[in-house]
């Protein structure tokens, strides 16, 4: 999937996973793709709830191996 930006977070634990996460969607464009590659489930599953509570969108995940993918589009408004 194509993105407009790539954050790779698969070392970082949370809450620091998810608040870089916010910070690069933070400084985005609205309409622009965030890739994000993680590797801890349980901070897929916390970004996947947070974004959307955020007005952010999850356009798609993946999992590939130890390795996840998660594209987010950057939200045009307040959700």
């Amino acid at each position: 999937m194509k993105s407009d930006q790539r954050l790779d977070i698969s070392g970082v634990v949370i809450p620091f996973s998810l608040v870089l996460c916010k910070g690069a969607l933070a400084r985005m464009a609205p309409g622009a793709v965030l890739e994000i590659r993680l590797r801890d489930h349980q901070t897929l599953k916390d970004l996947r709830i947070i974004v959307e509570r955020s007005g952010d969108h999850v356009m798609a995940w993946e999992q590939h191996d130890d390795n996840c993918f998660l594209w987010v589009q950057k939200g045009f408004g307040p959700p």
